[in-house]
């Protein structure tokens, strides 16, 4: 016997060891020494160019994980391929300008199926000025993949926000209210390109993330990046739970906290704020207030001072 554990295994453990194959020092490399610094692991990836550079990122949806297609039509699926990834454009506060689409798909679809996926996936990125311009496809005797790549142009005047950015005593907002997104939104979902642009320019934010699995998991990574923690107050929480959720609570017997911590596919905005910056300037955003960052580790609530963990739990994509 060799005497080891059980292998760890998890999103987050798949990550940890990616970044530390994949993140090599650009030096020698042909990365310009004026290229956007985004560390491996963050919403979108660095490619430096002549013009200040570009950030990508990818997102693959699958039938029966992402999407029902036997509830949804091709046009919606499309869509939502499309919107996830605008979402990371938003995370990071920059402009998409195109994007690649590559599907596999399932041998049962027919061939108006297929061009309704793509159809709907390019309408809605030349909404925000990002058309599908090439791709791939493929088909097989299984269930339909697709995925998307965005290029997207970083401003001239304001760097990418990165998740690694967050300092104690900042304060923490919501672009929206969370939680019960299956019961319809994470097909419907609008994508928060423009205000997150709005926020860069107006609020110059230290740090934000897109809620793609959970407020409490992408909170997590937000936090782990910044090497801090966060208390979330339990009144601000509590405002912040989107009516979904409590219907959601009432059918699953689960608690809507719970809903709104955990559920993910919110694709709102966690932005990470100085304290300097008045509440006045948040709230005409539409900005919901949800705590504080602090020097300890870990994430904390607070309800009326009493003090508990909160689980860094959501949509893991590898278990």
């Amino acid at each position: 016997m060799s005497g080891q554990g059980p292998e760890q295994r998890g999103e987050l453990e798949l990550v940890r060891r990616l970044r530390a194959l994949l993140a090599q020092p650009s030096a020698g490399r042909g990365v310009s020494a004026g290229s956007p610094a985004v560390e491996f692991g963050d919403d979108m990836a660095a490619l430096p160019t002549g013009d200040g550079g570009l950030l990508w990122t990818v997102d693959m949806l699958m039938d029966h994980v992402d999407f029902d297609s036997a509830v949804h039509d091709w046009a919606a699926i499309g869509r939502k391929a499309m919107a996830v990834n605008l979402s990371d454009c938003a995370a990071m506060a920059v402009v998409p300008v195109a994007a690649l689409c590559a599907v596999s798909l399932s041998n049962q679809l027919t061939m108006q199926n297929a061009v309704d996926l793509v159809r709907g996936a390019h309408e809605y990125g030349l909404r925000f000025g990002c058309p599908i311009v090439g791709g791939d496809t493929n088909s097989w005797n299984a269930p339909t993949v697709v995925s998307i790549s965005i290029a997207a142009r970083i401003l001239p005047d304001r760097p990418p926000v990165r998740r690694a950015g967050a300092r104690p005593g900042d304060r923490i907002w919501l672009s929206g209210q969370v939680g019960g997104s299956l019961l319809g939104r994470h097909m419907t979902f609008e994508p928060r390109v423009e205000l997150a642009l709005q926020i860069s320019r107006d609020l110059q934010p230290h740090a934000m993330i897109d809620v793609s699995d959970g407020v409490a998991l992408d909170l997590g990574r937000l936090l782990e990046a910044s090497s801090c923690g966060a208390v979330v107050e339990a009144v601000a929480l509590d405002a912040a739970i989107h009516a979904d959720a409590l219907r959601l609570a009432q059918q699953d017997g689960r608690p809507a906290r719970e809903h709104a911590l955990q559920d993910g596919e919110d694709f709102e905005l966690i932005v990470v704020l100085s304290p300097d910056v008045p509440p006045q300037a948040c709230q005409r955003l539409g900005l919901l207030p949800l705590g504080q960052i602090v020097a300890e580790l870990g994430l904390m609530l607070d309800d009326a001072g009493c003090r508990a963990p909160i689980p860094v739990r959501g949509w893991e994509h590898f278990r």
